[in-house]
């Protein structure tokens, strides 16, 4: 039976390659047909834009339809018509070479760490995965959610509501430790 393996890597699929966990997205080792990756989360661009990459294998085995004012088939996906965006990224990669994105990826998971360890020694319930810049955490005060804006979740595997903080590029540890200090003072004695 045929499978057809697709990774939505929008995020980790910008900074894993330029981690020490790169080979997870190996597709000689993990055999995914295609991947698909956002340009305007890690790469930063200034609107969104996603990157899709598959093999020349795939593509040529596509049933691509018929699009009548082309007069042509389009074999390819059709979710902006920005000829601008491909520009920007293709910008970004040729101007930011690997050492940078490598400390780009090693920074962000880094302060990761860095701020799952802070939760820790305050006592404060959070869950980090190794591979992962997003740390997910016991849910604050209604207070701490709305001034730092965060985001609710829900898990039950982790004790109900939930926050997170996704660690990126621009997130200091400066600001983190902010945070942290103002959770920590408003947790009770």
């Amino acid at each position: 039976m045929a499978v057809y393996r697709h990774i939505d890597a929008a995020l980790f699929g910008g900074y894993l390659p330029f981690s020490e966990y790169r080979e997870v997205l190996n597709r000689n080792i993990h055999h995914f047909d295609s991947i698909a990756i956002s340009g305007h989360k890690y790469f930063g661009m200034d609107e969104p834009a996603g990157l899709f990459i598959t093999s020349m294998e795939v593509k040529n085995n596509q049933n691509p339809f018929s699009v009548s004012y082309l007069n042509a088939s389009m074999p390819m996906i059709n979710c902006s018509r920005s000829a601008l965006s491909p520009l920007k990224l293709w910008w970004i990669i040729k101007h930011t070479s690997v050492e940078e994105f490598e400390k780009y990826s090693s920074e962000m998971l880094e302060g990761a760490k860095w701020l799952k360890d802070r939760f820790d020694s305050i006592g404060w319930p959070a869950w980090l995965e190794p591979m992962s810049n997003t740390v997910y955490f016991k849910r604050p005060s209604p207070e701490i959610v709305k001034k730092y804006d965060l985001a609710p979740d829900y898990d039950e595997r982790l004790g109900g509501e939930l926050s997170h903080i996704v660690v990126m590029q621009h997130v200091s540890r400066e600001k983190l430790g902010v945070f942290i200090e103002e959770l920590s003072e408003s947790m009770p004695s």
